[in-house]
């Protein structure tokens, strides 16, 4: 997984579980891709490796923002559901057949994809009928977010006009290193 700040099941309450992570910004999410896609969850699987459970979603790719041109990817996420066994992992995505959605993704050195920031690297896409406009927005459910120091940081995810934020993502990842 990515190296990112954050801790697995810190204890927010007595009964709630969170991820507590950096936040990070679009500049980071898009300089730390390897490929940044949109596209529609078509299948899952899920499979134990070891003592872990883990969840793989066949995305069809229509577009590649980042990357080699890909027409199908899978992402991996930890947890999932087998039979009577299952874990939850909080801060990870959860997809739905046929949803819409950017995704910010690295390979992994076994070759599998995962989010970068796990939910910080999902941008699920709606179309709103009133605007005739599709918008992208995050979903942080399970994340706690602090700064590097440890300090709380609130945040709440906005809407953007996903050709906006298409445009965004193209101007960083055309940039050269280092600026």
């Amino acid at each position: 997984m990515r190296k990112i700040l954050f801790s697995l099941a810190f204890l927010v309450s007595s009964a709630a579980l969170a991820t507590v992570m950096v936040p990070l910004s679009l500049d980071r999410l898009t300089e730390d891709a390897d490929a940044i896609v949109i596209g529609h969850c078509m299948a899952k699987r899920v499979y134990e490796r070891g003592n872990m459970i883990w969840t793989e979603y066949t995305f069809l790719v229509y577009d590649n923002l980042k990357g080699l041109p890909l027409k199908e990817i899978k992402v991996r996420q930890p947890g999932g559901e087998i039979g009577e066994k299952g874990i939850m992992v909080a801060g990870t995505a959860n997809f739905l057949p046929l949803e819409e959605d950017l995704l910010f993704l690295d390979k992994d050195k076994d070759g599998s994809r995962d989010l970068i920031g796990w939910s910080q690297g999902r941008f699920k896409v709606y179309y709103d009928d009133k605007t005739k406009t599709k918008y992208a927005f995050q979903q942080w459910q399970g994340v706690s977010f602090l700064t590097p120091s440890g300090a709380p940081v609130k945040l709440e995810p906005a809407r953007v006009d996903l050709e906006q934020l298409k445009a965004q993502i193209k101007v960083i990842a055309n940039k050269p290193k280092g600026k």
